[in-house]
């Protein structure tokens, strides 16, 4: 991966224009490392990084995440961070597979209703034994029907979640990968420590329906159980 670098300020720095805008990045480039499930930097009141915590899996050792994180900060900020202000957990494996898959979802059926200038679309899922149901309406055009299909996803998703965040559903496409045509969905996470942008996508075999929702489910899955255990 190529680094830009830019001016190193430090961390005990003010950060630039839009502090809040430029810890994002830096927490995007923290959840690009290895084994790294989530982060959160925590700054004072002038933007500068006092803490950084971070969630990983147990693939490899704190000190080897810490390193990443030094290193990716030097190569694509310029920033020399202090290791001593960055904190790694680590989610066993096992326990985070099998909860993984405890709350998978899975759906159980989509149907889209169309009357006049009006569509409605119905997602039913299956997560954990029990089903939840999400349901969009809006204009009845070709282009937004996906994204009707992708909006009652995320309903019936929230639904399951019970206000431990929010999810908005940012764009929803079709596109051809690898010489097929595939739909790709991409959704904003939003909890009490921030957002976090997601991407998910699903190959077209014959539903154009179940591809929607399949690619609004892979853009959340991975953070099902991180969501729960918060």
């Amino acid at each position: 991966m190529g680094y830009k670098k830019e001016r190193n300020f430090g961390v005990n720095m003010a950060l630039e224009k839009k502090p809040n805008e430029k810890l994002s990045d830096y927490e995007d480039i923290i959840r690009q490392i290895k084994d790294v499930i989530s982060a959160r930097i925590v700054a004072d009141e002038n933007g500068a990084i006092e803490e950084i915590h971070v969630l990983a899996s147990a693939g490899r050792s704190p000190k080897q995440v810490v390193r990443d994180i030094e290193s990716v900060f030097m190569a694509q900020f310029g920033i020399s961070v202090d290791h001593k202000k960055i904190s790694v957990a680590q989610m066993q494996d096992d326990d985070r597979i099998s909860r993984a898959m405890e709350t998978r979802p899975r759906l159980s059926g989509v149907t889209v209703l169309s009357t006049g200038r009006t569509s409605e679309s119905r997602v039913q899922l299956e997560i954990a034994g029990c089903r939840y149901e999400g349901t969009a309406s809006g204009p009845n055009t070709a282009n937004n029907k996906l994204r009707l299909i992708s909006q009652a996803t995320i309903f019936a998703l929230e639904n399951y979640l019970k206000g431990t965040c929010n999810l908005v559903l940012e764009d929803i496409a079709t596109l051809t990968l690898a010489k097929r045509q595939a739909v790709a969905a991409s959704v904003s996470l939003v909890t009490n420590i921030g957002e976090e942008r997601l991407i998910g996508a699903a190959f077209l075999n014959h539903d154009e329906r179940e591809a929607a929702v399949k690619a609004t489910l892979a853009a959340i899955n991975r953070r099902m159980a991180l969501l729960l255990s918060e």
